[in-house]
């Protein structure tokens, strides 16, 4: 029964040969569920009360802060040894103790706009990469654990908005610059004190050697990592404007096409003095 339940937890326990690779057909098809469960969020809590909305996104950072501190007792327990990766250096595992405190602490809600705009997009540069899966099957634990973990992170960031629970504001987005200056300078002092690579201070994301082989100085992924984020935390501004602008515009064609009050008793009458002429 042990055996059986450690090979549970094994990379490759079915020996199929099949991989989450990225851009894997198994890859693809996390994606899809992964944007599937948040479209059917979105539908399903659209018309709830702020306060049903609130609680669902409680339940979002519930699960996400289960699913963080099991994966330390599973990886103890079953690995021997702790995943690196699992501490909170990196930017995807920096907000989820963020998250919390910005979904229950009622002095987290200044810091809850640049949390939710970079839940948006962290997970979802993870999501679109999946490096640290390595060459683990598709139902594997880290495979599921990990999709899990950053599918929920995305989907609370995304709902945020979506749901109108955040409205992000641009003269607000100085706040992402600070919270991304502040993580770069807790990585890199993970990275001085244990020797690792969180936000990929040290070596590029993509382990393509471009400090290894003298491309660019290793102080500059200082720079280019923060400022590639917040970059991207413009575009969510973006593309929230630009959706909150396309919904104006079709909500006012609507009431232009809408008859008002004053107008509706004149068409009536038109209506049956054509009639009576007939």
């Amino acid at each position: 029964m042990r055996e059986l339940f450690f090979n549970l937890f094994k990379m490759s326990h079915f020996n199929t040969g099949i991989s989450v690779t990225a851009f894997s057909l198994s890859h693809i098809v996390y994606m899809l569920l992964i944007g599937g469960a948040i479209v059917g969020g979105y539908f399903l809590l659209r018309n709830k009360s702020e306060e049903g909305k609130i609680k669902a996104m409680r339940v979002l950072v519930y699960a996400l802060a289960l699913s963080y501190l099991s994966d330390f007792f599973v990886h103890d327990f079953v690995y021997g040894e702790l995943n690196m990766d699992k501490l909170p250096f990196h930017i995807c595992v920096v907000l989820c103790p963020l998250s919390a405190i910005a979904q229950f602490n009622k002095n987290g809600k200044k810091i809850l706009e640049p949390t939710v705009t970079l839940a948006c997009l962290a997970p979802l540069m993870y999501l679109c990469y999946p490096a640290s899966i390595g060459d683990g099957e598709p139902w594997c634990y880290q495979a599921v654990q990990t999709m899990f973990f950053h599918g929920v992170l995305l989907a609370w960031g995304i709902l945020n908005i979506a749901l109108g629970i955040v409205k992000p504001d641009l003269k607000n987005c100085w706040k992402s610059a600070i919270m991304l200056v502040g993580i770069t300078l807790w990585a890199k002092l993970g990275n001085i004190l244990l020797e690792h690579n969180w936000f990929f201070l040290e070596e590029d994301a993509f382990y393509i050697g471009l400090v290894e082989m003298g491309i660019i100085p290793q102080w500059l992924l200082m720079i280019i990592n923060p400022v590639v984020f917040f970059a991207a935390v413009l575009g969510v501004y973006g593309v929230y404007y630009l959706v909150m602008h396309l919904k104006s515009k079709s909500a006012q064609k609507t009431a232009d096409a809408t008859p008002t009050v004053e107008e509706t008793p004149a068409l009536a009458e038109a209506a049956t003095t054509e009639d009576q002429s007939n």
